[in-house]
């Protein structure tokens, strides 16, 4: 796929997803009035009951394409979100006023059927810089970067491209230079992955590091700096060296290259969604509709 705007043409085709959404504010209410308005979701709002129904009132969204269900804690309002989708009422979790340490516990929970074994990471998927989709990880949970967390990193990126119609994905392990330096441990790891991809350790997909990110994204830039990779220039997918580095370089790309993008939460068994709070409104309908693609994938 080329743009994420491909995906929502998609979604618009096909039935209707049920999002529930675990704590709702205002900024919740507004979401849920454009999901309806562009025609790929319906909601289940899970909170306080009279603010939701005054809100409702005021945005003219009293409707059958809106439910709610009233909690008197928002602490408890994603074991009651998971209970719904449990129970057929809806598809699809979200995250809202909540916090996602409370919202994470409930999807990690096992009797709630969202989390078997491994490791959970976040994607940040956007309109790439070679006319095709691209994924940045892991730029929200994962704080530990060692070498093997890594290669579960790439194993979560690599699955989720596959669902977007890039059929062996290629994987830049980003760094300052394209050398391998004890100076710097990050190099030696990137040597180390894409030695266990050419070795059959890590699959279905091209790993080569280290690159810099104007080689990973550029063939011109490869070019020029006589970098001979089978990833140079047509990097899929951008794995960052620290949360910081995949962070930074994430909300670059959103609030100052105003760029369409989504997160998506890698490592469950079924979508749940999360958004920033800075993200544009764009950008968070973007994420609800990629999980109601993700959705129907499965």
């Amino acid at each position: 796929m080329k743009n994420i705007a491909e995906i929502k043409d998609l979604v618009k085709e096909s039935k209707l997803v049920t999002v529930a959404i675990a704590g709702v504010s205002e900024e919740e209410i507004e979401l849920a009035k454009f999901g309806i308005e562009q025609g790929f979701a319906k909601f289940v709002l899970v909170g306080d009951k009279e603010f939701i129904e005054n809100q409702l009132e005021k945005n003219n969204l009293l409707n059958e394409e809106i439910s709610i269900f009233h909690v008197d804690n928002s602490h408890d309002a994603p074991q009651k979100v998971m209970d719904l989708i449990n129970e057929g009422v809806a598809d699809v979790p979200m995250k809202g006023q909540v916090h996602t340490s409370t919202f994470l516990k409930a999807v990690l929970d096992k009797k709630n059927g969202f989390f078997a074994n491994g490791r959970l990471s976040q994607i940040t998927m956007f309109d790439g810089f070679n006319n095709e989709l691209q994924f940045l990880t892991d730029c929200a949970i994962n704080i530990d970067y060692s070498l093997m967390v890594k290669k579960d990193l790439i194993e979560n990126a690599v699955s989720v491209a596959k669902k977007f119609a890039i059929k062996v994905p290629k994987v830049a392990l980003l760094g300052a230079v394209e050398t391998v330096s004890e100076k710097m441990p990050d190099t030696i790891e990137s040597a180390a992955l894409t030695q266990m991809n050419r070795r059959g350790q890590i699959t279905d997909c091209v790993v080569d590091g280290p690159l810099s990110l104007d080689n990973a994204i550029s063939k011109k830039f490869a070019k020029i700096k006589k970098i001979d990779s089978p990833v140079a220039g047509s990097a899929n997918i951008l794995v960052a060296n620290s949360l910081n580095e995949a962070n930074t370089f994430s909300k670059a790309l959103i609030h100052y290259d105003q760029r369409p993008a989504c997160s998506i939460i890698a490592g469950t068994l079924k979508p749940i969604i999360m958004t920033s709070r800075t993200d544009r409104l764009e950008n968070k309908l973007n994420t609800i509709m990629t999980a109601c693609f993700l959705l129907k994938q499965q």
